[in-house]
């Protein structure tokens, strides 16, 4: 319990100065400027996934194998800075410019600062796994906290110095952000990355880590597609502006996101530690019929209280009352696949992953396709919530049949429910009377087909809390 308490203050800290940011940045920016900023992070995201080659989930996977822990981390870099390098230096010589394909504007300082924050961010993906696989639980939490200060701090700067809020602003202030948290990064982990630096490389881990990884790059790319590609579709269909206002939806539910940050820093090294011992399939199903419960519990609250958060922003936000409802679906979706599908993990096939991001992926291209040109921002949600339950059966059942097959049809039937309900929301706008009772009825129905795990869950905490105090 203390582990996750320590794992846990960094991301709920970030999340809230997100919040307390986030409003702020509509306030003082224009919405097509939100929309910008969100192609901004879209980018980032891609060239994480991308050049990273998934090495850090060979590095997460390898980490109990192996003896040389900095050994095992400059193999898990090498391979993707090369390829980041090489990249970088073509698209310097490519004769138009980056900055106008992104955001429409054409500046070279756009640009630079753009890589810059490409390079903070690639090494930074790499230093949170060394942190997170030494479980050092503070100093992960205080590498998420100093940055989102330092950014609140920046945009804070706009009213005190009367700063022009431009986009060249608020990219400079996110790329400051990101260099700041790279540094921190570096100085937590640098007994890690400095006997690294001198470590020779071991060809035959390298290509096992490489089998292991590839297969997820396309994966990690379809899934980064999956997460982004509404507003691709949504700049180019509707313009910046339906752009700026699902993506702040998008960006608020992100705060659920740290939910899937904590568990994922906990529950990936307790699972290969399992795996490696051998795991026992009652604690897993124990684990995912909690989250269920978990998951179950957000999406109700975000369903009842959604109509709060128009009040905290300008009029030109008032969509986000229902938008939001859908975009925190899909965190919640990927939180629970992480439980469902355990196998992948445990038998290293990792194909099953890439194919549950590819088919997603394909359903999230057709519906944002057939759907936005009609109902805007209203239709990306609607894409994103469908593509994330298929991705959610698909890992589900590809655990259940290359691992272990354990019972779901409860897990099925809440999450069918939970969609549709957030699809009618949608659909309505959030016009439907008293639709806060449909909430309440899917929470209480979820915890009586859930109730002897709700039981034993409620008994357990009662007698841990009664131990330690």
């Amino acid at each position: 319990m203390r582990t996750v308490l320590q794992f846990s203050i960094g991301p709920i800290g970030a999340a809230i100065l997100s919040l307390i940011t986030l409003p702020f940045v509509a306030w003082f920016f224009s919405v097509e400027d939100v929309g910008r900023l969100t192609m901004l992070q879209v980018v980032l995201g891609l060239t994480v996934s991308l050049f990273s080659l998934a090495m850090h989930q060979a590095y997460v996977r390898e980490y109990h194998e192996e003896e040389d822990k900095p050994a095992l981390l400059k193999l898990s870099i090498i391979p993707g800075l090369i390829l980041l390098v090489l990249i970088s230096l073509l698209t310097l010589v490519l004769p138009f410019s980056i900055s106008t394909i992104l955001f429409g504007i054409d500046s070279k300082l756009l640009t630079f600062l753009l890589f810059v924050g490409i390079f903070a961010s690639f090494f930074i993906n790499f230093l949170a796994h060394v942190i997170r696989m030494q479980e050092r639980g503070l100093a992960f939490s205080a590498t998420k906290l100093a940055p989102k200060i330092l950014l609140l701090i920046l945009i804070s700067l706009i009213m005190l110095l009367n700063l022009t809020a431009e986009f060249k602003v608020l990219m400079l202030m996110n790329t400051l952000s990101v260099v700041f948290s790279l540094f921190i990064f570096a100085w937590v982990t640098r007994e890690s990355w400095v006997k690294a630096i001198t470590k020779s490389i071991d060809t035959i881990l390298l290509t096992k880590m490489l089998r292991f990884s590839l297969p997820l790059v396309a994966g990690g790319i379809a899934y980064w597609g999956l997460t982004t590609m509404d507003r691709f579709f949504l700049r180019e269909l509707s313009g910046f502006e339906e752009l700026g206002v699902y993506a702040l939806a998008a960006a608020l539910a992100g705060a659920v996101s740290v939910l899937t940050s904590i568990f994922s820093s906990l529950w990936h090294p307790i699972l290969y530690k399992w795996a490696k011992k051998s795991v026992d399939e009652n604690k897993v199903q124990s684990v995912i019929e909690n989250m269920v419960l978990l998951v179950a519990l957000i999406w109700s609250l975000a369903g009842l209280f959604s109509f709060i958060i128009p009040f905290f922003l300008p009029p030109e936000y008032l969509a986000i009352e229902y938008l939001i409802v859908a975009c925190v679906s899909m965190p919640l979706f990927y939180l629970l696949s992480e439980t469902t599908g355990v196998g992948i993990g445990v038998t290293r096939l990792s194909n099953y992953s890439m194919l549950a991001s590819i088919c997603a992926l394909l359903v999230n291209a057709v519906l944002n396709y057939l759907f936005i040109p009609t109902y805007g921002a209203s239709g990306a949600a609607l894409a994103s919530v469908v593509a994330f339950f298929v991705f959610f059966i698909i890992k589900t059942e590809a655990s259940s049949r290359i691992w272990c097959s354990l019972p779901r049809w409860k897990i099925y039937i809440t999450c069918i429910a939970y969609t549709l309900a957030t699809i009618l929301m949608v659909i309505t706008k959030a016009t439907i009377v008293n639709y806060y009772l449909i909430w309440l009825v899917l929470l209480t129905s979820t915890c009586f087909l859930f109730f002897t795990r709700l039981k034993k869950s409620a008994n357990f905490l009662k007698c841990y809390f009664k131990k330690r105090y």
